[in-house]
Parts: structure tokens; sequence; C-alpha cells
């Protein structure tokens, strides 16, 4: 399978609490340019596993629509910042049962934890990037990082 693994857009630096942080313009227009990108790759997201954080719900909000697509999402507490990167696989692992290609929107620390966890690369992931990770299983070091847009 595919997994697409993708932090947030830029968000606002404030709110009443870290999950209310929503995007900033900067980055809605960062999100928009992935998901751009990712369709002219010509990758098709059959489901999509996203943080219950304000940020990343409009992420993978900007990422459907602009990909013209329309797949199921699931909310898991597994993604936020805090989440270990063993705990997170194996929700993942559970939630992209039998799927072509996954997109997980979350954010850091998890998202560099993860895809050293999948992978063994060290990746520091920056607002609005996508890892393509080719993922015969989701499991410790299993997975190759094809590529960071």
């Amino acid at each position: 399978m595919k997994l697409l693994l993708m932090r947030h857009g830029e968000a606002e630096p404030n709110a009443q609490t870290d999950a209310e942080r929503p995007l900033t313009l900067y980055g809605q227009t960062q999100v928009s340019e992935v998901a751009r990108r990712l369709s002219e790759m010509d990758l098709q997201v059959e489901e999509s596993m996203v943080s219950p954080y304000l940020r990343a719900r409009q992420t993978a909000a900007i990422m459907s629509g602009a990909m013209s697509g329309s797949w199921p999402e699931q909310v898991s507490d597994a993604i936020t910042p805090d989440q270990s990167a063993e705990k997170a696989a194996l929700a993942i692992a559970k939630c992209f049962d039998n799927v072509g290609t996954g997109l997980v929107v979350m954010h850091q620390p998890i998202i560099s934890r993860l895809v050293y966890y999948l992978t063994g690369q060290d990746q520091t992931m920056g607002t609005a990037n996508l890892a393509i990770i080719e993922a015969p299983q989701i499991a410790l070091g299993c997975c190759e990082l094809e590529c960071v847009i």
C-alpha cells in the first residue's frame, strides 16, 4: 500500500487550547499546493485518518476538496502530538486494512517519529510536508520512504 503521512499546514500560534488552533491563510495555501502536486502524481486516496485537532481536520478537508476526492475519514486520538509511534502504527494498520492508498494527517513530533519507526529514515517534517511511503505492512522497519513533498 501507499501510506501518505502529512503534517498539517501552518497554524495560528494562539487559541484557547492547542487542539483549537486553526490553519492560517498561508497554511491553507500550503495544503492546497500539496494537494495539487499529489493530484499531478495521480495518487488516489481511498481512506484517511485524521487527528481530532482543528488544524488537522482543516488540512484533511482541503486535501479532499482540492483532490476532488470523497473518501471515508476516521478521526483518531492515536495520532495526536504526544502519542507513541508504535500506538500510531497500530491504529493506522487497523484503519487501513485492505486499502491501496491511505492519507494520515497529524502533527509534530509524532509524524517524524512515525516515519522513523516505519522506515528507519530520520526525517523532520515541516508544516504541510507529506511523506510517501511504500508499506507492504505497517510495522517497525518494514516500509520504504519514497519521497517527501
